[in-house]
């Protein structure tokens, strides 16, 4: 099963280029405390932006110095996309990596919704370059979508993660038809 309705809403995981995704209005993308371009997707995302991503992401920066781990912050989308949600996920080895993963992924969809979107596409929050394992993030991000659906959303219609590898799918998978039940 690749998708699930939760409370109106559609939860759905499949894999594919997140760089080529444009039919949301919003993508997560992960960042470092400093906003600046680092790992293979963050640098995808801003390039295909274009530079002014990047210099509202160094205005944000000059206000409020450094985003701490489990937050979130929202530019414009540039040249591809409405908005980029940029979330700074946990490292391995800091603790409690699994409640870091749920914060970054509540506090997007926060964002989200209060901006009256209705559609945000995640990738695997950490798992790039990170090395939080696929399940550990499963386990984090799917659970978190379906408990801000039911208590707290108001805007959102289609929640989804794009997945890179079929074998991330495949955990993935497992854990949303665990939340199917």
């Amino acid at each position: 099963m690749d998708q699930i309705t939760i409370n109106n809403s559609i939860v759905e995981i499949f894999v594919g280029d997140l760089t080529n995704i444009e039919q949301y209005d919003a993508i997560v993308i992960p960042t470092n405390s400093r906003l600046l371009p680092s790992g293979d997707l963050r640098c995808k995302v801003l390039k295909k932006a274009g530079t002014k991503v990047q210099v509202e992401c160094n205005k944000i920066i000059n206000k409020i110095i450094q985003i701490s781990v489990g937050k979130s912050i929202v530019t414009s989308g540039g040249n591809y996309i409405n908005y980029i949600i940029h979330t700074n996920g946990p490292r391995p080895g800091q603790g409690n990596e699994g409640k870091k993963l749920m914060l970054s992924t509540w506090n997007s969809l926060i964002l989200a919704d209060d901006m009256a979107l209705t559609s945000v596409v995640f990738p695997p929050l950490s798992i790039e370059m990170r090395g939080i394992t696929s399940k550990l993030c499963a386990e984090a991000m799917l659970p978190t979508f379906k408990k801000y659906l039911v208590e707290k959303n108001q805007n959102l219609r289609n929640v989804s993660i794009c997945l890179e590898k079929e074998a991330d799918f495949k955990v993935f998978e497992k854990i949303l038809n665990t939340l199917a039940t």
